[in-house]
């Protein structure tokens, strides 16, 4: 059953804001692990190894959206995706918000590290609670598996973002208790479960996925 959002598109009647923010352990554990890799010895970690699809991401949403400033939500201490897209876009900026403190502070000096520092900005704070005049600065957002009220988000999102501003929300297929998947649709919106349907269509294959990663079983 699905009602009007009363934004232009089409939202589930459930409502995910109940719920209480999550992370899940392991993705914790992995994400402070890369970040501390990478400002302790210099090394990245790999998109298999952080359980992310960075190349569908990149193909499907960033190089055909030519985005300049992009919200990230949920970014965590290794933004692995926005590194990737950082490093073949020249001009893109990505202004990064989490609710974890610690997190911001290890992404503000891993953006140092690679000289990205005024183009990859992190910042603490909760997402949701940011006003129109701060979400029409963006002509793009992304949105992390582990975001949570997901759906209540992406409706914020919806309803103040400047005209054609476009999002992708990720989802993690194989473990809907701790990631709440999408129950949202909008032109204005991908998410990995259809950026996935689009690539098996186009490349006709499915993307060859790390284990576990956004996927059933």
């Amino acid at each position: 059953m699905r009602a009007n959002s009363g934004c232009g598109g089409e939202t589930s009647s459930a409502s995910a804001g109940s719920w209480p923010t999550l992370l899940a352990e392991a993705e914790a554990h992995e994400d402070l692990k890369a970040a501390w890799r990478c400002l302790t010895t210099g090394a990245h970690f790999s998109p298999d190894d952080m359980k992310v699809s960075c190349e569908l991401e990149y193909w499907m949403f960033f190089e055909p959206g030519k985005f300049s400033r992009i919200l990230y939500v949920g970014s965590g201490a290794y933004p692995h995706i926005a590194l990737y897209v950082l490093e073949r876009d020249p001009k893109i900026i990505f202004d990064c918000i989490d609710i974890v403190p610690h997190t911001t502070v290890l992404c503000s000096q891993l953006a140092a590290k690679p000289g990205y520092r005024d183009r990859l900005r992190p910042s603490t704070g909760d997402a949701i609670a940011l006003e129109k005049s701060v979400i029409e600065r963006f002509d793009a957002f992304f949105i992390s598996s582990a975001v949570r009220p997901k759906n209540a988000m992406i409706e914020h999102l919806l309803c103040h973002k400047r005209n054609k501003a476009r999002i992708y929300a990720r989802e993690d297929e194989a473990h809907p208790a701790f990631y709440e998947p999408v129950r949202i649709t909008h032109p204005d919106l991908l998410t990995a479960r259809e950026a996935r349907t689009r690539w098996t269509k186009e490349k006709g294959a499915p993307l060859p996925l790390p284990k576990g990663c956004e996927v059933d079983g």
